[in-house]
């Protein structure tokens, strides 16, 4: 309903300088986002009446990258989980049409006013674009890291950016800066734009070796293109770890759903474009690709991925 009511808001501009339509907008978040805003709030808990096996299962925090399938994966999880009377919770999208600052881009120190919004049990909070510094009791959490090819990242961040994202709510302050990434996105190459951003996804991801993997060994580490290989394993090693039970038929469910949303043909106008591993090698030149190589070395290490020359 709140991206609906936006793209509203851009295609008639007078509504969205309103007085009328920033009510509205106000009306919309608080509707929209209620649990995240009474945990901001300092005033949600857990309702009584739910059952003690959800109230005191532990937490899950889901950390991935834009363009991961981050809304995909979360949508699975926030299924189940609710299912299981967990609280679903969504920070990151609550920031995106607000003047919310995103978590991941905080200091350790900046992120202490924040601290209480993270309870270890519980809940389940989905999805994050970055690492965030001083949660505290991390080791207490199911904590999920899914990645994906920063190399295939940057292919699928340009189309996106530059044509299918959702553009963030008129009020908040993310919506001047998106909107110059777009104009970027639009009058850039796709090769000029890759090596322009690679800088940026490379931060993302050391920072997530380093802050993350190296510190808490417990995190469970999945990839984008485990999920594309083989859907029902993934889905079955993610759930098992997650600790969420769900019965044969919804597993089934998902399996068939995900057959019917995977993309048979390229629209760069959709927000799952195409999906397919290693585009990478055939959409930029041999050139941009050993750049990328030689940029994001330690993170394709680190995380797995293969380095192929292309000179």
């Amino acid at each position: 309903m709140l991206h609906r009511i936006n793209r509203i808001f851009q295609r008639i501009p007078p509504i969205a300088n309103s007085f009328a339509g920033r009510r509205l907008h106000e009306v919309l978040l608080r509707r929209t986002f209620r649990a995240e805003l009474d945990l901001i709030e300092g005033k949600h808990d857990i309702p009584d009446t739910t059952p003690r096996d959800a109230s005191t299962r532990p937490s899950i925090i889901h950390f991935s990258m834009n363009k991961a399938a981050t809304q995909y994966t979360r949508h699975i999880l926030e299924q189940c989980a609710v299912k299981q009377d967990m609280t679903a919770v969504n920070i990151h999208a609550y920031a995106f049409d607000s003047d919310f600052p995103y978590l991941d881009q905080l200091s350790a120190e900046e992120m202490r006013a924040y601290q209480h919004i993270f309870k270890p049990t519980g809940y389940l909070y989905s999805t994050f674009g970055g690492m965030i510094e001083g949660i505290p009791d991390l080791e207490r959490y199911k904590t999920l890291l899914m990645v994906r090819d920063p190399r295939d990242i940057l292919i699928s961040e340009y189309y996106s950016t530059a044509f299918s994202h959702a553009t963030p709510a008129p009020y908040g302050n993310k919506h001047t800066r998106f909107a110059r990434e777009r104009t970027h996105a639009v009058q850039s190459a796709i090769d000029d734009y890759a090596v322009a951003e690679s800088e940026r996804i490379n931060t993302i991801m050391l920072r997530y070796k380093i802050l993350l993997m190296d510190r808490y060994p417990h995190v469970y580490l999945t990839r984008y293109e485990e999920m594309t290989h083989n859907f029902s394993d993934w889905l079955h090693r993610l759930l098992d770890y997650c600790e969420l039970n769900i019965s044969r038929d919804s597993f089934a469910a998902f399996v068939e759903k995900h057959e019917q949303v995977r993309p048979r043909v390229e629209n760069i106008h959709r927000h799952t474009r195409k999906g397919r591993p290693s585009e990478y090698k055939e959409t930029l030149r041999p050139e941009t690709i050993e750049y990328l190589n030689q940029k994001f070395s330690p993170v394709l290490s680190t995380f797995e991925y293969e380095v192929q020359s292309h000179a």
